[in-house]
């Protein structure tokens, strides 16, 4: 490979374009800090007061002159603030990075740095032939992969724990449960979104409905959140069939997981169990139907090749899921937005 010679250095010094191009291109080692310092549970060890990055190094069991560079490093981040002695304390941003934080993002930030850290490295192999990464790499996509690994099921239900706990506050204050006796949650994981529905309506009882890796986090959860005498939970697989007779539907997150096909058998499923009252509400990301370059808009592109490497499937539009809807005769009424770009599209039998 012959490399090219640049005689007029001056064109790249002042290039604003090129260096925040080279600020993406190394955004990568910010992933890999974060997910670093809560695998050594510097947040934690952090939590009463600042401390010297020897001590830090001592408690962590690290070398200690990269400890130092590691923490540096999250400082120039603003997770970490450096004082004059050389102690360093968390700040704001890095509080939530604190496993029992108000907001956290701890497993997230592990999920991102080990597992999906891999996935992603397939995005190529993914775009080429249109499989995930788990499908290339293990034969299988989906979530089965949980079901033998009980330590990546643990981060993996953390992380969509920290993900819900905004988004249910936000569905709680946009949809009225107040005719709801029973729910259901589809794919519900391990019932952070169904805990703050069937908490704040005493008279409702829930049902969880996932596979079984989610039973022993979810039997925790549901009686921290004091309503595991009210909530029943369900293992199975919602290809198959979905518990039957319930006022309302939950899929949360769950659309997104897979191709058209096999959204359009949870559906039929979701409409097969329905009475004919019973109300079904979609909670997904709304892609638009062209990218602009704000943020909003990369969130949902990261998700949606997300999507592409992880369990298969992608983010879709509002009239894509209407479609798909109407094909298993479910009318919707009401779509409303809620925070961080997701949305609930709440419909019924036709």
């Amino acid at each position: 490979m012959t490399l090219p010679v640049h005689h007029d250095a001056t064109r790249y010094n002042g290039s604003t374009s090129r260096a925040r191009l080279l600020s993406m291109l190394n955004a990568s080692w910010m992933t890999q800090a974060a997910a670093v310092a809560v695998q050594l549970r510097l947040p934690e060890l952090l939590a009463g007061g600042p401390l010297p990055a020897s001590k830090l190094a001592q408690a962590a069991d690290c070398h200690p002159p990269s400890m130092l560079r590691l923490l540096r490093a999250l400082t120039s981040l603003d997770l970490l603030a450096e004082a004059p002695e050389g102690s360093f304390a968390l700040t704001e941003l890095g509080t939530h990075l604190r496993a029992d934080a108000s907001g956290s993002l701890a497993a997230w930030a592990v999920l991102c740095g080990t597992s999906s850290w891999t996935a992603w490295s397939k995005l190529a192999d993914s775009v080429r032939t249109g499989q995930s990464a788990r499908k290339l790499m293990r034969g299988s996509d989906g979530f089965d992969h949980l079901e033998n690994d009980p330590e990546a099921a643990l981060v993996f239900n953390r992380a969509m724990v920290d993900l819900t706990q905004p988004i249910a506050a936000a569905v709680l204050g946009a949809v009225d449960f107040t005719d709801v006796r029973q729910i259901v949650d589809v794919g519900g994981g391990v019932g952070e979104l169904l805990a703050t529905i069937v908490a704040a309506y005493p008279r409702m009882r829930g049902v969880l409905f996932d596979l079984a890796h989610t039973s022993r986090t979810a039997t925790d959860l549901l009686a921290r959140a004091g309503v595991s005498d009210r909530c029943e939970l369900v293992t199975g697989s919602f290809f198959d069939e979905v518990p039957h007779g319930a006022d309302a539907y939950l899929l949360k997150s769950v659309l997104h997981d897979w191709d058209d096909e096999r959204c359009a058998t949870i559906l039929r499923q979701c409409r097969l169990a329905m009475p004919a009252q019973a109300r079904l509400l979609i909670i997904e990301r709304m892609m638009p139907s062209r990218y602009s370059c704000s943020p909003t808009d990369q969130g949902i592109a990261r998700s949606d090749l997300n999507m592409l490497v992880g369990p298969g499937g992608r983010e879709r539009t509002e009239s894509e899921y209407r479609a798909m809807l109407d094909a298993v005769r479910v009318k919707t009424i009401r779509v409303q937005g809620l925070t961080d770009s997701y949305s609930v599209l709440e419909a019924v039998p036709a």
